[in-house]
């Protein structure tokens, strides 16, 4: 344990406010600098621009990142040698590139990276398989991401640093042993009360609603499942809010309808989705419609060309660790023909983001039931079930864990949601349905509605 942190957990609450904060703005030194004022009034431009202009500036910006990362990264310019990197023009010339994945990043990490660390934003990633990876972004790189970030948010009504939000994430703001049910710290850097998603418990919840009623957020962001769990409970306790976001912004963890229903339904305000992640993967980000768009400014999107719809992607604000034809493990339906949304941004279209590739189950023939169609095996369970967590250690199997609200829980919805799971696997899978006191939350901090681990 670092002084740091060894200071914050034996701190008073108002204490560590105050450390909450100078961490923010310290933060806010690497993310809103001049670069990221321009950037921000770039994209306000952009947003104007016909596509064919969009798709030269992506051409144009696609070339100069490769020139530049063949110039400064050892691993890539060994690894396109004998290839001509002035014969690249366009996204259907990345196919003469080799395709890069995680575990051959971190393997030559060194040779990788073209800025020291001293000169770097750190960036840390983790995801499904559990290898971890730590990425270099130059400033300009992490103000870039920022600037997109807030012109999404801007776009639905929220101002970053002008206006209030709520934040559910990873960060772990109570220190073991915290006694007083304050699972809550005030970075005052951003107007932002962050959320701890490790103490979402049904006992525990009250006190984070009556903390939301008191704070009026102008926008919650953060875990998916930490404020789907938020909205169930206000829902299920008929709990009368007493502020109206303008809008929603889930991250880390695949959108589902239901869920998105649920949001919408509970804070009344819309829900925008977006794409991104924390190896530096370019944005994919939801208009004014709800239609999700692909933001040709920050990078490339394509299939892997084995039938899947596993995305490789290339980003242009990956600088200190360039990220090139990369091998994400994210899953996406992309219409890149098709830019036909009645919104203003001319660009293409993305039908669906599915998520982490091993966000799916299997039927006993191999087929593939996605997170989104396992989440709607719920849909028929009326404001009973607390949680649930689908699981499957080997074909033919799969466990339901359920966390129940026992008030209303009745004993047939186990029979209920067994035939609804046998309709979705087939007669050749086992149903398990496991009633347990708590699911536990991965170290993230995150909620993993499926676990495949064949």
């Amino acid at each position: 344990m670092g002084i740091l942190e060894k200071t914050y957990d034996n701190s008073p609450i108002f204490f560590q406010n105050i450390m909450t904060s100078v961490a923010g703005y310290k933060n806010n030194r690497t993310r809103f600098g001049k670069t990221y004022y321009d950037y921000i009034d770039f994209l306000s431009d952009f947003d104007t621009w016909e596509l064919g202009r969009k798709l030269e500036y992506q051409h144009a910006e696609l070339r100069r990142f490769l020139k530049y990362t063949v110039a400064n990264s050892k691993f890539y310019r060994d690894l396109y040698k004998n290839i001509d990197i002035d014969a690249i023009q366009s996204i259907s010339d990345l196919r003469k590139l080799p395709i890069v994945d995680k575990e051959m990043l971190r393997e030559n990490i060194n040779d990788v990276i073209t800025i020291p660390h001293r000169d770097a934003v750190e960036g840390h990633t983790g995801g499904t398989t559990g290898k971890s990876l730590v990425v270099l972004f130059t400033p300009e790189d992490m103000m870039k991401r920022m600037a997109m970030l807030d012109h999404f948010k801007k776009r639905a009504g929220f101002e970053h640093r002008k206006m209030r939000r709520a934040t559910f994430n990873g960060k772990h703001i109570v220190p073991p042993g915290q006694q007083k049910r304050i699972f809550w710290r005030y970075n005052a850097a951003c107007k932002q009360m962050i959320y701890s998603s490790f103490h979402l418990t049904e006992e525990n919840m009250k006190y984070y609603v009556e903390s939301l009623n008191t704070f009026k957020p102008h926008a919650i962001d953060g875990f998916f499942m930490s404020m789907c769990d938020i909205a169930s409970y206000i829902e299920r306790h008929n709990i009368k809010l007493e502020f109206t976001p303008n809008a929603i912004f889930p991250t880390s963890e695949t959108l589902t309808q239901s869920g998105r229903q649920l949001l919408e339904r509970v804070f009344n305000s819309k829900v925008y989705d977006q794409y991104a992640s924390s190896e530096g993967a370019p944005f994919v980000t939801e208009c004014k419609n709800q239609v999700l768009h692909m933001e040709l400014a920050s990078g490339v999107f394509e299939l892997v060309e084995d039938g899947s719809d596993e995305v490789l992607v290339t980003s242009f604000t990956t600088h200190g660790t360039p990220l090139i034809r990369y091998r994400i493990g994210d899953a996406m339906s992309l219409d890149n023909d098709n830019n036909n949304c009645k919104c203003t941004i001319m660009s293409p279209i993305v039908r669906e983001i599915r998520g982490r590739k091993l966000d799916f189950l299997y039927t006993t023939d191999g087929a593939k039931v996605t997170v989104v169609n396992i989440a709607n095996g719920f849909k028929n369970i009326p404001n009973a079930i607390i949680r649930a967590q689908v699981s499957q250690e080997k074909i033919g199997e799969v466990i339901i864990k359920l966390e129940i609200d026992e008030v209303y829980y009745k004993k047939e919805y186990d029979k209920l949601l067994e035939n609804e799971f046998i309709h979705k696997f087939g007669n050749g899978t086992k149903i398990i349905i496991e009633h347990v006191k708590e699911i536990p939350r991965e170290k993230s901090g995150k909620f993993r509605m499926i676990k495949n681990n064949v």
